[in-house]
């Protein structure tokens, strides 16, 4: 929704830190835990006897105490912080405490003992159950050792009871501030394992991601050459894998590239590395490759593994992968130039056909900056005005009229000249620029129409090609069309929406209701390039059809071979039977048009009568005399 707030995630780094830092002891606590030993310190020096070693310098000793409370106050941050700290602080107390208690004389040798196991096993309690027990043990040895010296010493029976809770505090602060420091070394382990998970491999696959992959393809280019071996880089791209979110859902999405990367992982050798490089594309590094044959062979065993179907939600999905292999030396001497010439012989390879793997050539990447360079032009096309139409006129056999025309987009660049449809509208397709275009060109086309009503051409039909990017439901392509209807006033019965036959049978349930919902605005739909596509009586059935247009490959073919004709014949009589107008495309000669014009054809468009035009030449075609006995 348009009012959600969009905040970006933390990155790992800043939430290892702030975990890090809430969960570590900071300097109030240190500060706090070492006044609370400069208190019981200085209680023992001060019921020292008068004979004692320190008696002349106990004053300097507290003093000292003091001032190691201050220097916790000013220690850089760093080191309060330091896993080791602690620790060190700990041991340190410890001797301090077990020194100064020794020669303050306020403990015979079996005391000082008794202590020094206090500080052991307070060391080693982790609950308060333990910390419990641990309190009966440091009553029950204390008691012994008074017992034992009972008479041995001067020193008031009552400052031997008042010890008794000094040392218990004593022991559960070594006690705490241990397991402190086992708590803090065990988080910050767990977290910084964590942060070298997020940060090196992929969450939804567990494979190594791109910087990892880029890590380790650099250790095997080093290995390589100290070897003098080569290295084969496949860049593996799924084809059609928007299809099956677009269909299915992201979840099932999700699901279908986990069983990838699961068959990938299982028919590589342990030697090389697979990763994923983010969402269809996949990276993997052979060593040891022995020659460029080689690498193919893996290649053509990638397509073997993947080739099953896999059943995701109750469908069977079949993956295909384009895939570009670069070899190391031969191809580049670097772990970036080696994964850039492997995606630029992945892309040729999709240009292609797809479900197939190509070499990376010198003259790839020629063919790569011209494209670049192409698609950086198209996106200022609109704004450079440089676009325009082309329209090709359709003629009823019976009368001889121009019934309609179809619009056909060209691309006339300032400094490249006219572009060929077949070089840009791919582009367009890829980078979705094809959603602004076609907006362009339906709301051109259905202006120049109604101006040609207003001119005394009524009843003229204006055919516009769609892109199945079109139709997606964040487009809202219906709510396009009544726009477009409205601000030029252009009837709907004179509108004709052309999809191809792919289009349709790749279709969604949401297109499908889309298709519906034009029928009901009064806009004619027709399947163009019929026969080509993998042909259902099914979806002529289910879809609000008005027109088929038959591929020109069985026009073309349907007077010069047996085949092409009972093709031709059965698709017209099929459309008929199905109530649809008919009409052939790529007319080009005489004989052709006798032969559709037998079986029932109403309509054809080719170069027999016109080829695309400009707009100033479609006026002058529709002002001649209708003359059927010509065609």
């Amino acid at each position: 929704m348009a009012d959600d707030v969009m905040t970006a995630p933390p990155l790992a780094s800043e939430t290892l830190e702030s975990a890090v830092t809430t969960g570590a002891p900071n300097r109030t606590h240190f500060i706090q835990q070492q006044t609370l030993v400069t208190v019981v310190l200085s209680y023992q020096l001060l019921f020292s006897p008068t004979d004692a070693l320190i008696a002349g310098v106990k004053e300097y000793i507290v003093l000292g105490l003091l001032l190691l409370i201050i220097g916790l106050m000013v220690l850089p941050a760093r080191v309060v912080e330091a896993s080791w700290f602690p620790v060190t602080l700990a041991l340190g107390d410890t001797a301090i405490t077990t020194v100064l208690i020794y020669l303050s004389g306020n403990a015979s040798s079996d005391l000082y003992l008794t202590y020094f196991l206090i500080i052991v096993i307070a060391s080693t309690c982790r609950t308060l159950k333990q910390m419990f027990i641990l309190s009966i043990i440091v009553c029950g040895l204390y008691g012994a050792v008074l017992y034992m010296e009972e008479g041995g010493n001067d020193a008031p029976l009552e400052s031997h009871f008042l010890r008794i809770p000094l040392l218990l505090i004593m022991a559960t602060f070594y006690g705490f501030t241990t397991e402190t420091a086992r708590r803090v070394t065990q988080e910050k382990s767990k977290l910084l394992l964590e942060h070298t998970v997020l940060t090196n491999y992929d969450s939804l696959t567990g494979l190594p991601n791109r910087r990892l992959f880029t890590d380790l393809l650099d250790k095997a280019l080093a290995r390589a050459l100290r070897n003098e071996q080569l290295v084969g880089l496949l860049v593996l791209d799924l084809d059609d894998f928007k299809r099956i979110n677009d269909t299915l859902g992201h979840t099932m999405g999700d699901l279908f590239l986990t069983a990838i990367s699961t068959r990938l992982t299982s028919c590589l050798r342990k030697s090389d590395t697979v990763a994923r490089f983010g969402g269809d594309e996949f990276g993997v590094i052979l060593e040891n490759v022995s020659s460029s044959e080689h690498a193919a062979r893996l290649a053509q065993k990638l397509h073997t593994t993947l080739a099953p179907s896999l059943s995701l939600g109750g469908h069977d999905v079949v993956a295909t992968a384009s895939i570009g292999i670069a070899l190391y030396p031969l191809d580049a001497s670097d772990p970036d130039t080696l994964i850039k010439n492997a995606d630029t012989a992945m892309n040729h390879a999709k240009t292609q056909g797809k479900n197939a793997y190509q070499f990376f050539k010198s003259d790839m990447n020629v063919r790569a900056v011209k494209r670049l360079l192409l698609e950086n032009n198209l996106h200022k096309a609109l704004e450079r005005e440089e676009l325009l139409l082309h329209y090709q006129p359709q003629l009823d056999l019976n009368t001889g009229h121009i019934s309609g025309v179809e619009a056909l987009l060209r691309w006339q660049h300032q400094d490249l000249g006219l572009v060929p449809p077949s070089q840009f509208i791919p582009v367009a397709e890829d980078t979705g620029l094809i959603v602004p275009i076609g907006e362009w060109t339906l709301q051109t086309a259905c202006a120049r129409a109604k101006a040609w009503h207003e001119a005394g051409f009524p009843g003229l039909v204006v055919g516009v090609n769609l892109s199945a990017r079109q139709l997606k439901p964040q487009y809202n392509f219906v709510k396009l069309v009544e726009r477009v209807l409205h601000d030029t006033g252009l009837d709907p019965r004179f509108l004709e929406l052309e999809l191809t036959e792919g289009m349709i049978i790749q279709t969604a349930e949401s297109t499908m209701t889309t298709l519906h919902e034009l029928r009901a605005l009064g806009v004619h739909l027709s399947v163009d390039d019929f026969g080509t596509g993998y042909s259902s009586l099914n979806y002529l059935k289910r879809f609000p059809l008005n027109t088929l247009k038959i591929d020109q490959s069985f026009v073309q073919d349907c007077t010069t071979t047996s085949d092409g004709a009972l093709i031709t014949k059965a698709i017209i009589a099929l459309a008929n039977a199905l109530k649809l107008k008919v009409v052939g495309e790529g007319v080009e000669t005489h004989d052709q048009i006798a032969f559709l014009r037998e079986q029932g054809c109403h309509v054809i468009q080719g170069f027999v009568f016109s080829r695309p035009v400009p707009v100033e030449e479609i006026v002058q075609l529709l002002r001649k005399e209708p003359n059927p006995s010509a065609l």
